[in-house]
């Protein structure tokens, strides 16, 4: 029986979270942030977008269920790239409209059904919506129904950097004409979210049958093996420990994906030679 599910979840930030908008001041890049109401005015708040968190989600849900299913060392065309992992194109003419086909897409492949995509000139609607995560702080207590003391004023830090010009102190094979006289060297900073700032959000999942509840749990799992959002993960940023309310077993899933595994490869390709 199909029904909604909704998990809470808290991610507690293990190192800076650097996640920008299009704001900046000089070579400073600034946090994102989102108007809320607070003490009869508006004011401008850091937060992680709900669309950022999906998409990382939506990358580890479709690796893993290609892996899973046996297609990812076969390897697939680009437009099935795109289609699964960053949620297509629309396109006219192709021949993947038909009612029956887009029941068939959430059999198939329950990550798709979660996510949604577009095929052809239809977007097939996922059936998860992520919502935007709030640092849990004095000013969200509204909307995040967490007290705490904390200002989110406090949360924020400058994080500088800068990238040498390593020709004066490293030998290659560089001809002397090709060398600058000044080393070039880039300084930046961001601003970012602190190390123990703690993030609220929730995913709703609306009629979802079993296996597409396992689906997400799984998803969680496996985002829990490399837990890092927002940007400079390279460097260390966006590490985060995560926790949320309990779902459906995974296994659900896996042994769903198992049991119609040849089934689910030859839509794949079949759906690879309709877009």
């Amino acid at each position: 029986m199909n029904k909604n599910v909704k998990t809470n979840i808290r991610m507690r930030l293990l190192s800076p979270l650097s996640h920008f908008g299009d704001e900046r001041m000089g070579t400073m890049q600034i946090m994102r942030t989102m108007k809320i109401f607070y003490n009869d005015e508006m004011i401008d708040v850091p937060v992680f977008s709900g669309n950022a968190l999906r998409g990382e989600l939506r990358r580890i849900a479709m690796k893993d269920y290609l892996e899973r299913i046996g297609i990812a060392e076969e390897g697939i065309s680009a437009k099935l790239y795109y289609m699964l992992f960053t949620g297509g194109a629309l396109t006219s003419g192709t021949r993947y409209n038909e009612i029956g086909e887009k029941r068939r897409m959430r059999e198939m492949c329950p990550p798709l059904s979660l996510f949604g995509t577009a095929i052809g000139d239809q977007i097939p609607e996922g059936k998860m919506k992520v919502g935007i995560s709030y640092p849990i702080c004095q000013e969200t207590a509204d909307y995040t129904g967490i007290e705490s003391n904390l200002s989110f004023y406090d949360m924020l830090e400058d994080v500088f950097y800068t990238r040498r010009d390593d020709l004066k102190s490293k030998e290659y094979n560089i001809t002397e004409e090709e060398k600058h006289e000044n080393p070039i060297q880039m300084k930046y900073e961001m601003q970012c979210l602190s190390a123990g700032t703690e993030l609220y959000t929730e995913i709703v999942l609306e009629n979802a049958t079993e296996a597409e509840e396992a689906c997400l749990n799984a998803i969680l799992e496996k985002f829990k093996e490399m837990p890092y959002i927002g940007g400079k993960s390279a460097a260390g940023h966006g590490k985060v420990d995560i926790k949320y309310d309990a779902l459906t077993n995974s296994d659900i899933y896996y042994d769903y994906l198992e049991q119609r595994k040849e089934e689910m490869r030859n839509w794949i390709r079949e759906v690879e030679q309709k877009i």
